[in-house]
């Protein structure tokens, strides 16, 4: 036999043990005995399981890096159709030979000689700068 002695109650059958004890609930009525364990149920699947290690992996929209605030103001302006065909004239596919610092550089000279009454230069920029870009960058 073992070296250890068991406790009194262990069974072999711990199932068994279960069914057998919720029979007898709901075939007698009466109240259980004060000897008598309460019999636990199985663990409920309501109870949340550990996160797998590809939800951890998966961006959450909370997660999200967003860029940076720039007050916009409260003025509606409109970007004319001549000024959106000089920013698509020098386009930013994200290639390898292209220089994205000479891009960006060029970009800025030509926002600067952009002047609309009443509006914030970077909010200018920031609606204009999805136009100068295409292919890959764009993406």
């Amino acid at each position: 036999m073992s070296s250890f002695n068991l406790p009194e109650n262990f069974t072999d059958n711990p199932e068994g043990r279960l069914r057998k004890k919720n029979k007898k609930k709901f075939v007698s009525s009466s109240a259980t005995s004060p000897t008598e364990e309460p019999a636990t149920s199985a663990p409920s699947t309501s109870i949340v399981m550990a996160k797998s290690l590809r939800e951890y992996s998966t961006p959450a929209v909370a997660n999200v890096p967003v860029g940076p605030a720039v007050n916009i103001g409260t003025r509606n302006f409109e970007l004319h159709t001549g000024l959106l065909t000089m920013v698509q004239a020098n386009q930013f596919y994200g290639s390898p030979s292209e220089d994205a610092n000479a891009y960006l550089q060029n970009f800025l000279e030509l926002c600067e000689t952009i002047i609309i009454k009443d509006v914030a230069p970077d909010s200018v920029k920031l609606c204009l700068f999805p136009f100068s870009l295409s292919g890959k960058a764009k993406q």
